[in-house]
């Protein structure tokens, strides 16, 4: 009986510390996000030395950001909401300006040239490129658990939040927000 008095005080007591971890993981360090699928990281996660390839297949790393703000945005042609958010991120770059931000689309289909151009065509992307990573060599080591998915990272390459899912990149709530960054 003693036994089993302290194991469910124990159980109580395990409970309540769970409780209270969860409650501060999730607690989010910047206040008023512009949409409520953006997680801010308390610390920033670091994006230098990690690979992606070109249209050519040449592998690429991520050494430096030049640019105050840097999205990597993973997509792919088949998916909906990718080809929805796609214009937004290029309407972003006119509002921002090429200076201060740069985009890393990365196609996670195989390399297809033909079939990439025929979707930034139709979309009339201008103010960026795409890159892939067909093996999810990148996606797997940042845990990509969907798509789309958008990191931003500040110019010392960590990687300070995390776009989850789709959202309006040119609502100026959002612009403001990453400005403030």
């Amino acid at each position: 009986m003693f036994f089993l008095r302290n194991s469910f005080k124990y159980l109580v007591y395990l409970s309540c510390l769970l409780l209270f971890i969860t409650n501060h993981s999730l607690s989010q360090p910047i206040k008023d996000l512009p949409f409520k699928n953006i997680v801010v990281h308390e610390a920033p996660k670091e994006i230098i030395g990690e690979e992606f390839i070109d249209f050519l297949g040449k592998k690429l790393k991520f050494n430096k950001f030049d640019h105050q703000i840097n999205l990597i945005n993973f997509w792919s042609t088949w998916c909906v909401p990718c080809k929805e958010e796609m214009p937004s991120i290029d309407k972003l770059v006119d509002v921002m300006g090429k200076d201060k931000i740069k985009i890393f689309a990365i196609n996670l289909e195989k390399i297809n040239k033909k079939k990439t151009d025929k979707f930034f065509n139709e979309l009339k992307i201008k103010n960026f490129s795409t890159y892939y990573d067909p093996e999810y060599v990148l996606a797997n080591r940042i845990g990509l658990r969907g798509l789309p998915t958008t990191l931003i990272v500040d110019r010392n390459g960590k990687e300070i939040a995390r776009v989850i899912g789709s959202i309006n990149f040119a609502d100026e709530k959002f612009i403001s927000w990453l400005k403030n960054l």
